[in-house]
């Protein structure tokens, strides 16, 4: 049975918070019904852009972490976003990533034209959007904001899952001694920690079974972040 390293463990904690984000903000996104007030429109802006900068944030992240990649991540992502009609699965990727920069770094609004599904508000997407230096131009998989993101959400967290199971990352341990020696030494350095709350904390005899069950916890959480997405009106009555 493999043992994380304290790098891979604090990766795949990150991993499933940006995972989560991205669920909480599409659940919110898809909560918003017309009429819509100019609070909402602003709330509706903020959730949808929360959706791609988690995705992404949670892609790059995963890209960067070779040791838990027996089979490579960007080989299967490229392979597997791969659409009718959208045959190139890297420019599919790279629209996602491109479309997150202009969201980032110019303040891109992708709630800004949509029809109106009864009372469904339903955005249209960014047709094109171009990298950096303007040199290169990626066009939209999906007519809608929800065509593209019901794309991404059947292939992005289950290539994830899919690399994390061929490494045996959900059948892995931490190593509970190195935590139970730091623990004390963790609380001494903290700075927040009141000083009474720490002389408390250093009594505690911290037991093995306590670090073994936190980790289990957190790769069931980290297995449910990676569930896809329902990225319908319906997902919301």
């Amino acid at each position: 049975m493999t043992t994380l390293s304290i790098e891979n463990r604090n990766m795949l904690y990150s991993l499933s918070w940006y995972m989560s984000a991205r669920q909480t903000a599409l659940r919110a996104a898809l909560s918003f019904r017309t009429p819509l007030s100019v609070t909402d429109q602003a709330d509706m802006r903020v959730h949808y852009s929360g959706y791609f900068v988690n995705l992404l944030a949670a892609t790059e992240l995963f890209r960067e972490t070779k040791t838990l990649q027996p089979n490579d991540f960007e080989v299967q992502l490229y392979s597997r976003m791969v659409f009718p009609g959208y045959e190139d699965g890297e420019a599919n990727y790279s629209y996602i990533r491109e479309l997150r920069n202009a969201v980032v770094h110019r303040g891109l609004d992708i709630t800004s034209k949509a029809h109106v599904d009864g009372n469904f508000p339903m955005f249209l997407a960014e047709p094109e959007v171009k990298n950096q230096n303007g040199k290169k131009t990626f066009c939209a998989f999906g007519s809608y904001l929800l065509d593209v993101i019901a794309k991404c959400e059947s292939v992005v967290g289950p290539v994830m899952l899919d690399c994390l199971n061929a490494a045996s990352t959900f059948e892995s341990t931490t190593d509970v001694e190195a935590a139970v020696a730091e623990t004390p030494a963790f609380i001494e350095q903290s700075d927040d920690m009141p000083e009474d709350v720490k002389a408390i904390a250093l009594t505690i005899e911290f037991k093995h079974e306590w670090f073994a069950a936190a980790h289990n916890s957190a790769m069931a959480k980290l297995r449910a972040a990676l569930e896809p997405c329902n990225a319908t009106k319906q997902a919301v009555a």
